[in-house]
């Protein structure tokens, strides 16, 4: 659906339009955002290298630099919740970073659970600054509550499951499973309980990385008002940043890999009230897209085909 949607809007723009403004963007605007976001993936990179030795453990940054790289390749493939880019990065802290299964879950959970109860705050401001900037049809509130509803839900369940392990186990007594998988999801929970106890022991050190996730989701805003200026759109950075956050909020909808369709149409529903034309939110929907979905997309994709290159070069020498 959201496919056909953008279809029918690109009909309605005159790709031709679209196009025109693409065109006067300027190179060097594009390869600053792109840097803007690389610089994002290594503060990203450091959280998870910082709430990792609040749990104890002090990997390699390049390492741990690298499972964030797959999860990322992993996340854009998959539908735009990222559940197979966790449990990747899961698998990987295991495997590869030596960290036992409940160290791996906690890590992956906690990072998860900072980033988006402050990205909730942040859409929870921009809801709030988006119905007064706009007379709301109905449409657009049923869009921003299902989206608001879903995240909450999203972050409630995370929570739970970290919080509240006991509770975890009593729904576990009563799941239709093997005597031998209850048994090992038990000592699994057991296993997250004591990790988690540790981490609890001093709670200012999580202070921080609020502060760090506020930083990440606060460069997503100025990467946009940058390309918003290049594609000479006139609005501030406020309504930018809020349009920005709303349409990331509905790109989380597990509806397709990596958001795909979703984000492009939500930019694009948001910016029109606003008074942005259609040809216009179509070009800065794509650009940002781009810089934050398909420029990272090749990156670790890059990525992971240099490793595999690596691992080809070192079989041939060692044959």
């Amino acid at each position: 659906m959201t496919i056909l949607l953008i279809a029918v809007l690109l009909w309605q723009a005159n790709l031709q339009d679209v196009i025109g403004v693409l065109e006067e963007v300027d190179p060097l605007l594009i390869l600053g955002v792109c840097l803007l976001q690389i610089i994002t993936m290594l503060i990203i990179n450091f959280q998870w290298y910082k709430l990792a030795a609040i749990i104890g453990e002090k990997p390699d940054f390049k390492q741990l630099l690298s499972m964030n790289m797959v999860g990322t390749f992993v996340e854009s493939i998959t539908p735009s919740a990222k559940a197979g880019g966790e449990v990747t990065k899961i698998y990987l802290l295991k495997s590869q970073l030596g960290f036992s299964a409940g160290e791996a879950t906690v890590l992956v959970t906690l990072q998860k659970i900072i980033s988006l109860f402050t990205f909730l705050l942040l859409n929870t401001m921009a809801v709030a600054a988006f119905l007064c900037m706009i007379h709301c049809e109905s449409l657009q509130l049923q869009v921003l509550l299902l989206s608001t509803l879903f995240l909450v839900l999203w972050i409630a369940s995370l929570v739970v499951f970290l919080i509240y392990p006991n509770k975890v186990k009593k729904i576990l007594k009563v799941l239709p499973i093997k005597e031998g998988w209850r048994i090992k999801l038990h000592d699994f929970i057991g296993t997250i309980e004591t990790t988690l106890q540790s981490v609890m022991k001093d709670k200012k050190k999580l202070l921080p990385q609020f502060l760090l996730s506020l930083c990440i989701w606060g460069l997503f805003a100025v990467k946009a008002y940058l390309i918003a200026r290049g594609l000479k759109i006139q609005l501030p950075f406020i309504s930018i940043a809020v349009v920005t956050y709303l349409t990331y909020m509905i790109g989380m909808l597990p509806l397709l890999p990596g958001g795909i369709g979703t984000f492009e149409g939500g930019m694009v529903f948001f910016l029109l009230p606003l008074g942005v034309p259609v040809y216009q939110a179509i070009a800065f929907a794509l650009t940002l897209r781009f810089v934050t979905f398909w420029f990272v997309f090749l990156i670790s994709g890059g990525w992971l085909g240099f490793k595999e290159i690596k691992k080809i070069r070192f079989k041939w020498k060692t044959a």
